[in-house]
């Protein structure tokens, strides 16, 4: 297994690129919005406890409440806003790489040597030595490679033959780690 290389190409088209794309922006941000919406808990609880210490008229605690509230409530409109925009942006980038696609559309070609991992597309070619490996497996739908720690590759599992696919783990298995996200 040690000495075999890999290499296989797979479909670049614009459902796969989509696909992927939002699954993977949906995933980084899902976390980001569940803690989003702590801030707007909290504001709604600060304005209860608010609303209780203005009925005996103490207004002094009731401004802290009311401020801790505005803070917390602002924050939370502030960061869906800042969410709104970079998703707009996404989708804008999105759609220019999709319309690169369809000018340059060649497969993708995946590589796994003993020493390295390859991968090419229409614009850019890498190769990273193995221990520059990460990868994980996520949702039993992607193999999620990341190189040097900041490079992603997202396999989709449709795209390789279930034994293509089990040689490629193995491989991973063998020369990389694996990390959970």
């Amino acid at each position: 297994m040690a000495d075999e290389i890999l290499t296989y190409n797979t479909p670049n088209s614009e459902q796969i690129l989509r696909k992927i794309n939002q699954y993977e922006f949906r995933r980084q941000w899902k976390n980001n919005l569940k803690k989003n919406n702590k801030n707007l808990y909290w504001g709604i609880t600060f304005i209860v406890f608010g609303i209780i210490t203005v009925l005996p008229k103490n207004y002094t605690f009731s401004g802290f409440f009311f401020g801790f509230a505005l803070a917390s409530v602002s924050s939370y409109f502030n960061y869906l806003s800042q969410y709104k925009k970079i998703k707009k942006n996404f989708h804008d980038k999105l759609d220019q790489e999709i319309s690169d696609l369809k000018i340059n559309s060649n497969d993708v070609i995946w590589e796994f040597t003993p020493t390295h991992f390859g991968f090419k597309n229409y614009k850019s070619e890498y190769n990273f030595i193995w221990k520059e490996i990460t990868y994980c497996i996520l949702d039993d739908q992607y193999l999620y490679i990341t190189a040097s720690s900041f490079i992603n590759f997202i396999l989709d599992k449709i795209n390789i033959d279930e034994e293509n696919l089990k040689k490629t783990i193995d491989y991973l298995e063998s020369k990389s780690l694996l990390r959970e996200i």
